[in-house]
């Protein structure tokens, strides 16, 4: 009888046995499938912090407007959207020295721009044209600094012309004005010249033609450069030139 009792008492262990077996070869079935799912979010994760950071990465190396500033020789900054330079070009060695002397990357575009100024800076001035992309113009002009200055709609062609002609954006929009008035001069002249000398030469014709305004001469010169200068700009105040101002210093100027 005790044998009995005793052979039935094993089997019922032998149950409890298996199902612990059986508890325990889930447990580490459990166990080994979470690093399997671990590792593939933090792939997900990974791939997610790439794809900002790249994102991130084009839109600060990605240039949204170009500002001049030429004297005596001339720099060109690219300016990215968050008013930032993340590029230089420069036109002439005095521009590369000047450069090489007054580090401006990753600067503040009004930051650089006054350096740049200061260290251009021949007997005349310097002057800083400001073209930007639809919608970068107020939001550049409304940067401290960047009070009495102009910004000129950035269109590929005028871009692509500048560059053809080996003249800052600034300085072929001058070019532009003064060939308005005297088309007999050059890019190449005009090249030659440094932005001082181009607006002497923009209020000679200018004052030439308002002496002749009696006779329509002088009348016609002065509205043809006012409407030039009035399409796609937009100024610290956030308002269009046009008018007397206009007449005075359009064409990619960027003071009063």
């Amino acid at each position: 009888m005790d044998e009995r009792i005793r052979r039935a008492f094993d089997a019922v262990r032998a149950d409890e046995d298996l199902k612990q077996k059986t508890l325990d070869a889930l447990e580490r079935r459990q166990t080994r499938s979470t690093p399997r799912r671990r590792p593939l979010a933090v792939a997900f994760a990974a791939l997610a912090l790439v794809v900002l950071t790249t994102a991130g990465g084009l839109a600060y190396t990605t240039p949204a407007a170009a500002v001049s500033v030429d004297a005596d020789a001339s720099v060109e900054l690219a300016v990215n959207a968050f008013g930032r330079v993340v590029g230089v070009r420069c036109y002439d060695d005095d521009a590369q020295a000047v450069v090489d002397a007054t580090p401006v990357l990753h600067h503040a575009w009004t930051q650089a721009a006054a350096a740049l100024s200061d260290a251009l800076s021949g007997t005349d001035g310097a002057t800083v044209t400001v073209s930007a992309d639809s919608g970068h113009c107020e939001r550049l002009l409304s940067d401290g600094g960047a009070a009495g200055l102009t910004c000129y709609a950035l269109d590929p062609e005028t871009a692509q012309a500048a560059r053809d002609a080996g003249l800052s954006l600034g300085k072929y929009r001058a070019y532009l004005a003064l060939s308005a008035l005297d088309p007999t001069v050059t890019q190449d002249e005009a090249g030659e010249m440094t932005m001082g000398e181009i607006q002497q030469c923009i209020d000679a014709c200018e004052g030439h033609g308002s002496g002749q305004g009696q006779q329509g001469s002088g009348q016609g010169n002065g509205q043809g450069s006012g409407q030039t200068q009035t399409a796609g700009e937009t100024t610290s105040a956030g308002q269009g030139e046009g008018g007397h101002h206009g007449q005075g210093h359009g064409h990619g100027y960027g003071h009063e």
